[in-house]
């Protein structure tokens, strides 16, 4: 089945007297076998159903398990038991020897016949030429690519947003995503992707954008900009920006890049580079899902048909060089979330849908009951309540303090704001703030919280003030945790060290510098693996006498918990003749 068309269909007619020839049982598996993938195709998708999963047996060699996909002729992919392939045995690891600045490669798999069972045929009177083969075994076909896929419907992703690359050289790519519809006055995220693909110095852009039909923060014009140093070091990232559309309705919408405003500055370096490109949005006057689902029955064959020679891609493998030694250093499996969603496996996701709406109904309609509480997400906080008993003595309570439970409030760790109220006679009042200012049947009594940030935990006292005949308290408590926050607390203590990936000979020194942010104390600790290499207390590194990829890592004198590291990558010293 060497052609991916499907049409057009044609079958036998049988008839009594007929005379069949080796044309018609082809043709009568071809129909079958075009049917059930044009089914596959239409109905299902094309991805991963299941399995497949890649993994690292070495440094050069893959193991792929077993498992099954469509490809995008419909056509059934079976890797029936795990198979493992070292990398250079893989058809495409040419072209990575050919291109030594590629990071990584792309592990694919293809559909694939063989002819199989060589048979003596009859038909054929030159001897030469007499031989036939009696089955054809269907297969797939391991192999690598640099090349990206051009689709850009690769998943169900595509219906309902687009991805543009805006620029891809010096080891950086950008990429930039939006969605393909919006209502009118409605907001939405610009998403711009970085991917650092082996570029050892830290670098920084920034590009301008014109909208039309859309603003952001009130103008028709946005200035992208991105700096690595202001991020934790690592090989994707991610900003956003707010868009907000024009109340028109039927209308495109655009996010147009002006030429020659795209500034690149690597290290010290500063380029203009040429990063061209339109993004098209349609503002709509119905449901966006109503859109998305009358572009998909308008479109969606064509689309289908014009994608019938894609891939599947099963793995983004990163690659370090030694020398002539090629080593994985990741594996990232299904790069571009290419699967298939089985009716079991979407029946389980409903499920667990439903479960969720339960849940939640269930700690809303309890919310009054001892203990019980619930989160919401308001913006940037999370937000969490509940109700806890605090028994008190009756008749020798006055200016006595009681206890609640250890108390999880369920937001995590990290600086947590806790709000305490009284419960009142009726489950309808709360008292906020000191007492005595309202008239209340409730004895007067403070209350206070004492959280622990490292464990997410916390615990109410309440001190009361006179005697009374009351045996509990309830007490309505509300968490608070802003989410900002915590991020910043995590950005706070970082350390980068420059360059972020070197090169060396055996026996060949350089010094490393370790940056530090937002720490006072900025004295570091050099550490380097067994049989990696030498560094001294200023950072000046010394390669090891045999070729190989080590690891350096700088570690905080003051917060030893703050740390990075960077890979050494040592060769060979060429002997020029």
């Amino acid at each position: 089945m060497k052609n991916s068309k499907y049409f057009p269909f044609e079958r036998n007619n049988y008839f009594y007297g007929k005379l069949l020839s080796v044309d018609d049982f082809r043709l009568e598996q071809k129909y079958g076998n075009d049917k059930r993938r044009m089914l596959n195709r239409f109905l299902y998708g094309a991805g991963v159903v299941t399995g497949m999963n890649v993994v690292a047996v070495d440094d050069t060699t893959v193991l792929v398990e077993s498992g099954l996909a469509l490809d995008y002729s419909g056509r059934e992919i079976v890797i029936d038991e795990p198979v493992a392939r070292r990398l250079q045995s893989l058809d495409g690891f040419s072209d990575y020897e050919e291109d030594r600045n590629t990071g990584y490669l792309y592990l694919c798999a293809a559909y694939e016949e063989e002819e199989t069972q060589a048979v003596h045929s009859i038909s054929h009177s030159d001897q030469k030429e007499n031989t036939s083969f009696n089955k054809i075994k269907e297969g797939y076909r391991l192999y690598l690519t640099r090349n990206e896929p051009e689709s850009e419907y690769l998943n169900e992703r595509g219906l309902f947003e687009t991805r543009q690359l805006v620029y891809w050289d010096k080891g950086i790519r950008v990429w930039q995503t939006a969605p393909r519809f919006v209502c009118g006055g409605d907001r939405f995220m610009l998403k711009i992707e970085v991917e650092n693909m082996g570029q050892q110095e830290h670098f920084a852009f920034s590009y301008e954008l014109q909208l039309q039909c859309l603003t952001h923060e009130g103008r028709q014009d946005l200035k992208v900009s991105f700096d690595e140093l202001l991020f934790e070091k690592a090989g994707r990232y991610e900003i956003s920006y707010e868009l907000e559309a024009l109340r028109v309705n039927d209308t495109q919408a655009d996010i147009r890049i002006l030429p020659d405003s795209f500034k690149l500055r690597i290290g010290q370096e500063r380029t203009v580079e040429k990063a061209e490109g339109q993004t098209a949005l349609k503002i709509c006057s119905r449901n966006v899902r109503e859109e998305v689902r009358r572009d998909h029955y308008e479109k969606g064959m064509d689309r289908i048909l014009k994608d019938g020679n894609v891939n599947l891609y099963l793995a983004k493998i990163t690659l370090l060089r030694a020398g002539d030694e090629v080593v994985i250093n990741e594996i990232e499996n299904m790069p571009f979330d290419q699967y298939v969603a089985g009716s079991f496996l979407e029946h389980a996701m409903l499920r667990m849908l439903e479960q969720d709406k339960n849940d939640q109904n269930g700690s809303l309609q309890n919310k009054n009951e001892t203990g019980a509480h619930g989160r919401r997400d308001t913006g940037g906080l999370d937000i969490c309540e509940g109700v806890e008993e605090i028994e008190i003595k009756t008749g020798s309570s006055k200016n006595r303090k009681f206890f609640s439970r250890e108390i999880s409030h369920g937001l995590g760790i990290g600086r947590t704001t806790i709000i305490l109220s009284m419960e009142g006679e009726s489950s309808q009042e709360e008292y906020f703030g000191t007492d005595g200012i309202f008239k209340t049947e409730q004895p007067k009594m403070e209350l206070a919280a004492k959280t622990d940030f490292e464990r997410g935990v916390f615990v109410i006292g309440v001190h009361v003030r006179e005697t009374t005949t009351k045996e509990k308290v309830r007490i309505h408590w509300t968490a608070i945790h802003d989410r900002k926050e915590l991020l910043e607390e995590k950005k706070e203590k970082k350390i980068f060290i420059r360059p972020n990936v070197l090169n060396l000979n055996t026996r060949e020194s350089y010094y490393l510098e370790a940056v530090c942010s937002n720490m006072n104390e900025t004295d570091v600790l050099w550490q380097v693996k067994e049989h990696g290499g030498t560094i001294d207390d200023s950072g000046m590194y010394t390669a090891p006498n045999a070729a190989g990829v080590y690891e350096v890592t700088a570690v905080s004198a003051a917060y030893p918990e703050v740390k990075a590291s960077i890979f050494v990558i040592v060769r060979e010293e060429s002997v020029s003749k």
